[in-house]
């Protein structure tokens, strides 16, 4: 008799696995489709009362509803079986939808960031250093990079947020490179460990990249203070009038350049702040400056006032201060209430494409403010409401963490 009754238990479980494949997977939809979409649990005994009777259905077209099988002991185990299973399935959709990314996108699955086990090389600033691995190589169809500057390279290190994907650290780093070493052609590829592979390639211009569309470059020789460098301002004192211009090029006879340092401070979300005087991040080789004394310096100005200088036996030169740089001083003040800054590339399919920044309501919309556009052939600094969105621009973007993720969500 007890085997019988084994062997009717036996028969229930396996036919109510069988039943309980479709119930089972409708609780596991209901509870991962109700925890991801509205945060919301489902009541397991709504789940489960639901479950039964779509076991009622599946069960009767395999004959679980016959009286004299309901009855026995394989009826009641594979009824169990069934309710359980939904239990169970509905569980596991809950704990799966609380662990999904609500904004879970196509990009953001193909895009790889660092190893776990790099956690113990993060600092207290949630940043990571990037070294660079093996040979710093050359660029294809560019002259060779000099010795000096590919052992630089080779020795230094950047920090960068952890929490970035690998493209994202790449392209960062690409763009600090071409900054600091005025480079023409920057490749970087990080693997996962936080090893950098580098291929550079010199700038094919000095002094001319420097000189900006409809302006010429004017030297003349004169005494200069200590400390000046490129971008700053100085006034020519000529006879038909002062001329204004940025330098260019400066260097003091008979002495180096000195070059300065600078230490950014790079928030954990990789936006930008005032230079800080402590040794979380490394120094930053700004342009060299004269070291002072009798020198050269060379100034852009208009052609007008270019054959002006050139006609005038001496010009007096005055330089000019610029006081504290007024982009680091906006930033306090806006990340004094909570704003955050973060760069977002709008994709090809993306409804922010093809509509202008005024028509698009993104002030109104999303909270957030474009503060500028990077774009292949252009830069675009504050543009108006008038400015085109494309695919492929690079938008710099302020707001709050919270309204930047849904920004960021649109331009995907």
């Amino acid at each position: 008799m007890a085997s019988a009754q084994i062997a009717e238990v036996l028969v229930g479980i396996y036919l109510g696995l069988l039943a309980g494949i479709f119930p089972g997977f409708i609780a596991f939809s209901i509870g991962f489709g109700f925890k991801y979409f509205t945060n919301v649990t489902v009541p397991g005994l709504g789940v489960v009362v639901l479950g039964g009777a779509l076991a009622g259905i599946s069960g009767g077209l395999m004959g679980l509803v016959d009286p004299q099988l309901a009855d026995s002991w394989t009826g009641i185990t594979a009824v169990l079986v069934i309710l359980m299973a939904c239990l169970w399935a509905h569980g596991q959709g809950d704990a799966l939808a609380a662990a999904t990314p609500r904004r879970l996108t196509l990009r953001s699955l193909r895009e790889s960031r660092l190893s776990t086990d790099l956690i113990e090389r993060v600092d207290s600033y949630g940043q990571i250093r990037i070294r660079p691995v093996g040979e710093v190589l050359d660029v294809e169809g560019y002259p060779a990079l000099s010795d000096s500057v590919r052992e630089a390279l080779h020795e230094d290190s950047w920090k960068f947020p952890a929490s970035l994907s690998l493209p994202e650290l790449e392209s960062r780093l690409e763009e600090r490179l071409t900054t600091e070493y005025e480079l023409a052609a920057v490749a970087v590829t990080i693997d996962e460990q936080g090893r950098a592979q580098i291929a550079a390639a010199p700038s094919a211009a000095g002094l001319s990249r420097r000189v900006p569309a409809g302006k010429r470059a004017v030297s003349i020789r004169t005494l200069l203070p200590s400390g000046v460098a490129r971008g700053d301002s100085v006034t020519l004192r000529l006879p038909d009038g002062d001329v204004t211009g940025p330098v260019v090029s400066a260097r003091t006879s008979g002495g180096e350049p000195r070059t300065t340092e600078q230490k950014p401070n790079v928030a954990g979300d990789g936006t930008a702040e005032p230079a800080t005087a402590d040794e979380t991040n490394p120094p930053v080789p700004s342009a060299p400056t004269t070291t002072g004394g009798e020198g050269q310096v060379t100034v852009a100005l208009p052609a007008d006032d270019a054959r002006q200088v050139i006609r005038a036996e001496f010009a007096p030169t005055v330089f000019h201060s610029r006081g504290k740089q007024r982009e680091y001083e906006a930033i306090g003040v806006l990340k004094e209430h909570g704003n955050r800054f973060r760069k977002v590339v709008l994709a090809e399919g993306s409804s922010l494409v093809g509509q202008t920044i005024g028509t698009a309501r993104v002030r109104d919309t999303y909270g957030v403010a474009i503060l500028g556009i990077r774009r292949s052939m252009e830069r675009i600094v504050a543009p108006d409401g008038g400015t085109e969105l494309q695919a492929g621009d690079s938008l710099i973007v302020v707001g709050r963490p919270n309204q930047l993720r849904e920004f960021e969500a649109m331009g995907q």
